[in-house]
């Protein structure tokens, strides 16, 4: 049960600030553009000052929106889109609410991988794991309760496993890192998170990421992360999905890549209204 990976950092959807009010929700979670995670490094929700057909149907950070028996993870919806639902399984990856002496893991077996009560691994957090097929045809990782069997590239370009923490949310994982990567396995369309190394900060007014990277704002101030191409007006999921020197940003009827400004300074908005976004101070979009 391989793991296609993405780094989530500063793939964001962000909330507009409003001058003189305050807005409690929380903000909308890529090295590339074939993964990632709609939302900010904690994994909370998209923009909700509108847009009326959001892909969001529950905030995932706060596992907020679902009922009873369900937890809220980001999902791969139909044409290629990303969002998050609520699924209803046996338990929780974070939460660990199996029987004593078992955890809550990614189970694959016969095409399909779901949430499972198991036998606890003894790889601790860090250390190297593999895959431990059961005589059923059951395929779970060796890791103990809570982490995850994660591919890593080596130094000597080769590639190890090791446990990483699952989590919904930043604080669940330790002080240096994110809860900013996202695990697309095969046989479901949830897509959990785990803890990552924290991301560098930067100036999205000056660019100054190291290639192939680009400065994006982030839901904990602007950060690097791989650059986008899609233009002014283009839909979007996540912020580095626009070109560099623009954000995704929720227009009030859709989420589009829009230019980035100075609330009240230069750059200024050639078209629209420069709009202050929430956790990036200076930094604004140009909304229509």
């Amino acid at each position: 049960m391989r793991a296609w990976l993405a780094v989530l950092t500063g793939t964001l959807l962000l909330v507009l600030g409003t001058p003189g009010c305050s807005d409690d929700n929380p903000h909308g979670p890529n090295g590339g553009d074939d993964a990632g995670v709609p939302g900010h490094p904690d994994g909370g929700m998209p923009p909700v000052d509108g847009g009326p057909d959001s892909d969001f149907a529950c905030n995932v950070a706060r596992q907020e929106g679902c009922e009873n028996g369900q937890s809220c993870h980001f999902a791969d919806l139909s044409e290629g889109r990303t969002g998050s639902q609520c699924f209803a399984a046996a338990c929780d990856v974070v939460r660990q609410d199996c029987a004593q002496g078992q955890r809550c893991t990614y189970v694959s077996a016969g095409g399909v991988t779901e949430r499972r009560c198991v036998e606890a691994g003894a790889a601790t957090e860090g250390t190297r794991c593999t895959l431990a097929p059961t005589d059923a045809g059951v395929e779970f990782d060796t890791c103990a309760s809570g982490l995850f069997c994660k591919d890593e590239r080596l130094g000597d370009g080769g590639t190890g496993f090791f446990c990483r923490r699952l989590c919904h949310a930043t604080p669940q994982c330790g002080a240096s890192e994110e809860c900013n990567t996202v695990l697309r396995l095969p046989g479901t369309s949830e897509l959990p998170l785990l803890c990552g190394p924290r991301s560098p900060p930067c100036d999205p007014f000056a660019q100054g990421c190291a290639a192939p990277l680009s400065c994006y704002p982030s839901a904990s101030g602007p950060v690097c992360a791989g650059r986008g191409t899609r233009q002014t007006g283009d839909t979007c999921d996540f912020s580095n999905q626009c070109a560099p020197g623009s954000t995704c940003v929720n227009t009030g009827q859709a989420l589009r890549c829009q230019p980035l400004c100075r609330p009240s300074g230069t750059p200024a908005c050639a078209a629209g209204t420069c709009r202050p976004l929430n956790d990036n101070p200076g930094v604004g979009a140009c909304v229509p």
